[in-house]
Formats: structure tokens, sequence, C-alpha cells
């Protein structure tokens, strides 16, 4: 890994679900992302959200995003971050193929809009991603490509960045689900590409 052009670094994430009505889930989640090779925290946050499921093939949702930035200029900084998003899925032998169109609005506080950058920013994010259900087994690998498209930037819009992901999940029990994957992140300005090591925790409640 290219220290100058790439970064290695660690996610996290854990949270609960809950179903509330048939078709209807609740979730949370909090998060860390790490920069710079893992030596410093990038960021920490908290998600709380709603989705529901219109017909087999199909899923709503919306959600809301607390982040704290830790700027490599101006240090710690408050985001707030709006998402919707629908899921269109197929099934068939084991396979999954889905496609999740998402809208994402984020607001950073006291962080003032410039020529160069908008402040709030507004991102169509589109991942397409193909799993499978290994027959008898917790397993399930998945692969997954995600484009992000600037919808509000001052200079250009158009595609930002692409995230390559190869993962693998796994079932303990009907409750508790454990999801381990390696990400690549290609991007078009100056930021470094990055390379993720993420680990992922889900509990039923």
């Amino acid at each position: 890994v290219s220290a100058q052009h790439d970064d290695l670094d660690f996610w996290a994430i854990i949270g609960p679900t809950k179903h509330i009505l048939a078709g209807l889930e609740a979730s949370a989640e909090g998060a860390l992302r790490t920069r710079d090779n893992t030596g410093a925290v990038d960021r920490l946050s908290g998600t709380i959200g709603l989705s529901y499921k219109v017909w087999d093939f199909l899923k709503i949702g919306g959600d809301y995003v607390y982040i704290r930035y830790n700027h490599t200029r101006r240090g710690w900084e408050t985001g707030h971050r709006y998402n919707l998003y629908a899921v269109g899925s197929y099934q068939w032998s084991g396979f999954t193929l889905s496609l999740r169109e998402r809208y994402q609005h984020t607001y950073r506080r006291g962080v003032p809009p410039t020529n160069t950058s908008a402040n709030p920013k507004d991102v169509l994010r589109s991942r397409l991603q193909l799993a499978y259900r290994i027959k008898e087994s917790a397993f399930k690998p998945y692969a997954s490509m995600e484009l992000f498209h600037r919808l509000n930037d001052p200079q250009d819009n158009g595609l930002d960045k692409i995230r390559y992901t190869l993962g693998l999940e796994y079932k303990l029990n009907k409750r508790n689900t454990f999801n381990v994957y390696y990400r690549y992140q290609s991007v078009r300005d100056d930021d470094p590409n990055l390379h993720v090591l993420g680990l992922g925790y889900s509990i039923g409640l």
C-alpha cells in the first residue's frame, strides 16, 4: 500500500434491529472509522432508521446519522446526515441480486459553503450487490459495487467515488449476525484511495 496515494484503514459497526409490525423494522447502530493507516480516528457516528418491506422484492427506508468528523485541519466537527433509499432484489437458487438507490443529504455544522465545496452536500449512491446463501450453512458471501454521484457540487457534479466490496456474513443464530469484509474505495480528487478492513455485528431484538 502506497502511503502517498493509498490508505489502509479499519471500519467497525455494531447495532440492534427490531421488527415492529409486519414489514416494518427499526434499527440503530454505532460506527467507528480510522484513517492514516489506522493511526487516527477519522469519524464516529450513530444512526437510527426505519425501513418497510413493501413487497418481497422491494424495501424502502430512511435514517438519520449523527456524525463527528475528525478533520485533518479543523479538528473535530459535527455533521447531520439524512438518507432516503429503496432496495429492489431478485432471488434464485440461493443467489440474491439487489440494487439500492440512496439519496444522501449531509450538513456540517459551522462549515461555510465555498466556491469549491457545498454545504450541505447532496449525493446519489447506487449500489449493486450479489450475495449467495450457502445451502445448509450459516455463511453468506457477497460482492458489491457502489457509485457516488455529486448532485450539488459548485464546480462539477457527477461521479465522485466508487466502492468495491467483498464480504462474508455469518449468522450465528436467529438473533446474532457477524459481517467481515474488504473494501476498496477509489476517489476522483486528491483524497487517498482507501483499502478498508471492516467488521460488523447485528443483533435482533
